[in-house]
């Protein structure tokens, strides 16, 4: 082989910089450019020599153009993502993986590379970013190598025996910045570009059996390709949950440490049941049945160093320390759905947990419970004040300070909206909440305001005089009003269509989802407009409320329309009475009762409206604009 000489032509200039010596290397000069075209022109010969068996004088080729090029880098300063650098080095690595390919590994080529130990690493730590389970951008998931084999949108990622032809080559090792990955960060050494070149020229082989192990364990624990992973699944017999009891203090005491990213502490990821049960960088961390040989449990009863979690032990209850030893003791076994699942999926939240507890009541054990909860909210309002009186009917616990007879309206008007929504609706259940809906009434506005200070810690503006509110499950379900008198002004409504709004509210969020409050305070002025013959004062002006507040509302797109919270609790009556009427006559009650429940399937508003309409947001607001504007 040709040697082309280097350091001999190489210059350098001395700059003085603040007193001190700095030594930089010139630009490179049309010599050196020449030599590394060279350069380019002597590795293209190795394949040649490989195709002739003459692999000794091959990876001598290889490694003398290799040294040469380092000396040509260290005398002349390239500029950064040098294509012509770029595209030799690329030849370099390729050149060494068809050397490796040939000779499998041997007669001085570089050794076999393992997928586990050399190249899962690379990939958790410079891909894991942008295409672990949860991102896939571009469709590919490097969560394991079987999501590998698939690839993305541009096709498979490996050619297997062929580095020139695999993509994943091609989008490493890019002279192109724009094109290069990992996007918008530092690129693969040379060293990682050379182990990925060589491995796929080996073959592209998983060297284990279990190819849907996540990458980032196999990068704590290259064994976990080859060792399966028992998952024991509960019988029911157990008297302890891993769901319930173990998993939750797993995933908020202990995933600050070991949680579902590339490098947890130790090679442990707590991210889902297999990782837990697949251990780290010390292998098993429990062995099922057997505590005192589990690791886990050694650490976390200070049997072993370091005591476990770190700085959190004052956060480790006696009840689950106790529990995590029942556990393993009864076999480790898993009680939830998919062993793949993230934790955070799995355990249940509070929420669910006391909808659970809820399911469990009897009828009269629910209406026990709402009486007791609705006395304990008066009380909390009138800590000195009088007991409220109570009235019940079949759907509704009427309570409040106003007249026995008052309540007894009170009810019937409600009674009779139960009657009108269920027949709307369809609805056979009985009754129309469980344990009744609470009604509070208050004669004076002042204990209106005072019951949304303490129960809702807010201030409530003058022209609202009424609100609902149904938690999930329905462990909270009551409306609170005002009692403004049987005539309707321009600003305020009477009692009953104030029941009858506040009732139809709370009845629209009984199924939970996300339920914006211009839907359900809409629709309950809607139907109370119906009910009215056009002739209440206070509906009659709600449009002009309407139009002054979307004046003010400076709305920059109409989408923004129907977006929860969007309008102030004084505005949001009147715009979404606007808004549910021009829905009602877009499609009728039945594109309006689609629209309710893709927003009770817990639908956003875009979704929903798409889902009702086949009309997205933005389209809609813009033509509710148009005919609310036209109409005025």
């Amino acid at each position: 082989m040709r040697r082309t000489p280097l350091l001999a032509k190489a210059c350098t200039v001395v700059v003085v910089v603040c007193a001190s010596w700095m030594v930089f290397a010139a630009p490179p000069t049309p010599a050196q450019r020449k030599e590394l075209g060279a350069l380019t022109s002597e590795i293209r010969k190795v394949p040649a020599l490989i195709s002739r068996k003459k692999t000794d004088e091959a990876q001598a080729a290889i490694t003398d153009v290799e040294k040469q090029l380092e000396a040509l880098l260290g005398a002349a300063e390239f500029p950064e993502n040098d294509r012509q650098v770029a595209a030799l080095r690329k030849q370099i690595d390729l050149q060494t993986a068809a050397l490796a390919k040939a000779t499998g590994g041997k007669g001085g080529a570089a050794p076999a590379v393992s997928f586990a130990k050399d190249i899962a690493p690379i990939l958790v730590d410079k891909c894991g970013n942008c295409h672990d389970a949860q991102r896939a951008s571009g469709g590919l998931c490097l969560e394991n190598f079987a999501a590998m084999e698939r690839g993305g949108r541009s096709g498979p990622l490996l050619v297997a025996g062929n580095p020139n032809n695999s993509l994943l080559m091609a989008r490493l090792a890019s002279p192109n910045p724009m094109q290069r990955m990992p996007r918008n960060a530092e690129p693969l050494s040379q060293d990682e570009i050379r182990k990925i070149a060589l491995w796929i020229a080996n073959g592209a082989a998983f060297d284990g059996t279990e190819k849907d192990v996540a990458l980032s364990l196999l990068k704590a624990n290259p064994m976990a390709a080859t060792e399966k992973i028992e998952i024991a699944k509960a019988t029911g017999n157990e008297t302890v949950s891993f769901v319930r009891d173990i998993a939750p203090t797993f995933v908020n005491t202990c995933g600050g440490c070991h949680n579902a990213g590339p490098n947890p502490r130790g090679g442990f990821s707590l991210a889902t049941f297999e990782r837990v049960m697949a251990g780290g960088e010390s292998g098993k961390v429990i062995v099922p049945g057997k505590p005192e040989e589990s690791r886990l449990w050694r650490l976390v009863n200070a049997d072993d160093e370091p005591v476990m979690p770190q700085g959190n032990m004052a956060r480790i209850t006696r009840k689950w320390h106790a529990d995590l030893r029942t556990w393993i003791t009864e076999g480790a076994k898993f009680d939830g759905s998919d062993a793949k699942r993230p934790l955070a999926e799995l355990i249940p939240t509070p929420e669910q947990m006391e909808a659970e507890k809820l399911a469990k009541l009897t009828p009269d054990q629910w209406i026990e419970k709402r009486l007791t909860d609705s006395q304990e909210l008066w009380q909390r309002t009138f800590p000195q004040g009088d007991e409220a009186v109570t009235h019940q009917t079949d759907n509704f616990l009427v309570m409040g300070d106003v007249a026995p007879r008052r309540l007894e309206e009170v009810g019937q008007w409600a009674e009779e909206q139960a009657t009108a929504l269920r027949t709307m609706f369809n609805v056979k259940d009985q009754p129309l909440f469980k344990g009744k809906l609470a009604i509070f009434v208050f004669k004076e506005r002042f204990g209106y305001e005072e019951f949304n200070n303490t129960v809702h810690r807010r201030q409530v503006p003058r022209e609202v005089t009424g609100h609902s509110q149904v938690t999930t499950a329905q462990s909270q379900a009551f409306a609170a009003m005002q009692d403004t008198g049987d005539e309707a002004t321009s600003t305020t409504p009477n009692l009953q269509l104030n029941v009858i709004e506040q009732v139809t509210g709370a009845f629209l969020k009984r199924d939970g989802g996300n339920l914006p409050d211009w839907l359900s305070r809409g629709a309950g002025l809607a139907i109370a407009a119906g009910k009215s013959g056009g002739n209440n004062p206070y509906i009659m002006d709600l449009h002009a409320r309407a139009a002054a507040a979307l004046q003010k509302s400076n709305l920059q797109n109409p989408a923004e329309l129907f977006n929860n919270g969007q309008f102030s609790p004084a505005d949001v009556g009147p715009i979404g009475y606007s808004l549910v009427e021009f829905l009602l006559k877009q499609g009728g009650a039945p594109a309006f009762g689609q629209l309710v429940r893709r927003f009770q399937a817990g639908d956003a508003p875009n979704a929903a409206l798409q889902n009702a309409y086949r009309s997205d947001a933005r389209q809609l607001g813009a033509a509710f604009l148009t005919a609310f504007g036209s109409r005025r």
